[in-house]
């Protein structure tokens, strides 16, 4: 699913070159992007996913709802 790919794969290759490029230039600054991307993943796979997917099925039903009109307020 393209939706893993995004939320999970991006991050996850992301830390990875992090990683790689803080051992190669020995460059510590680069150890906490790489350790924040690994930490997302580790809560995208416990749980995270259904969340983020709520998110976007509320982002997506607003935004139905605005295009046909309706802004929620009465009068």
């Amino acid at each position: 699913m393209m939706y893993d790919v995004f939320f999970f794969g991006m991050p996850l290759v992301l830390a990875v070159c992090f990683g790689a490029h803080a051992v190669r230039d020995q460059n510590a600054s680069f150890w906490r992007p790489s350790f924040a991307c690994f930490a997302y993943c580790a809560f995208y796979l416990a749980g995270g996913r259904d969340v983020l997917l709520y998110l976007t099925v509320c982002i997506m039903m607003g935004g139905g709802a605005l295009s046909a009109g309706w802004a929620g307020l009465p009068g």
